[in-house]
Parts: C-alpha cells; structure tokens; sequence
C-alpha cells in the first residue's frame, strides 16, 4: 500500500535534539529498500500559490495561506505492506524528532485497473508532450491575482 509521509516542521521543535538520525541515511535506508519511491523537500508558504476557479473565472491567490503553526516542509510517498510499516519507516526520519509527521494512506481511484483508462492515460501524456501551451497569469488569461497574508 502507498502513503503519503507529510513532513512538517513545528515551531516548537527541540534545538538540537540527540540521537537525530541523518537525512542521508534515511534516505539511502528507506529508498534503497524500495519503501520509498518519490520525495521532495518544497519551498517555504510564502512562495506558494492557490488556485480556484470561481463562475468560470480563475483565481490566482499568492500565498502564505493558512495560520497554521505546522508548515509542511516536504513529502515522501512510501511503498509499506501496512500501516505498521509505515509508521516504522515515518519513526526513523529525521524530523520525528524535530518536527512532525502526519501519514495519509493513498485511495486509489481505480482508474489504471481498465484496458481503456490506461490507453486514455497515455494518449492524454503524448497529447501534452506534443502541446505548447502558453503559461500567462494575469488579467489577460482570464485570471485574477489577489495577494493573501
């Protein structure tokens, strides 16, 4: 089963806590294991952006968004026979210790179990590689850009 391994960071994280593993060490644990098969660290709230759509118009919100304390500093999507495992693997990262993580089990759709969704899958991917599509935001592409924070 996949899930996904929320990485957050708390404000109110110990200042130099003992026994942290390294990030290096886990990573090269838990992805050479095959447990783990995408993760990213992502930038900070207020590079973020949100988008609605709204009566058919596009709405560009710059972040931060929320007033929440936890920020989520990364992900990693692991590949654990259970949850057990999971939690396992979510205990020996580095930020179990300083920060927080939150696991969310993936609820496939079901999509990729037909012939049909799989050749739709793939003619969408050869569609977009073959495709420029122009990246405007801003009133000339029919969107409105607010500032939130």
């Amino acid at each position: 089963m996949r899930y996904l391994m929320l990485v957050l960071s708390t404000p109110d994280a110990p200042q130099d806590p003992e026994g942290v593993p390294a990030i290096e060490d886990w990573v090269r644990d838990t992805y050479g294991a095959g447990r783990a098969v995408l993760g990213d660290r992502l930038r900070p709230p207020a590079d973020a952006v949100g988008v609605q759509v709204r009566a058919g118009e596009v709405i560009v919100t710059d972040g931060p968004f929320s007033e929440t304390k936890e920020v989520v500093a990364g992900f990693d999507v692991l590949d654990a026979p259970d949850l057990d495992e999971a939690i396992r693997i979510a205990a020996a990262h580095p930020m179990a210790h300083t920060g927080a993580i939150e696991l969310r089990p993936f609820w496939p759709l079901g999509l990729e179990e037909t012939p049909t969704a799989a050749r739709a899958t793939r003619d969408r991917r050869r569609r977009r590689r073959h495709r420029r599509v122009p990246r405007r935001v801003g009133p000339r592409a029919g969107c409105r850009r607010t500032r939130h924070g």
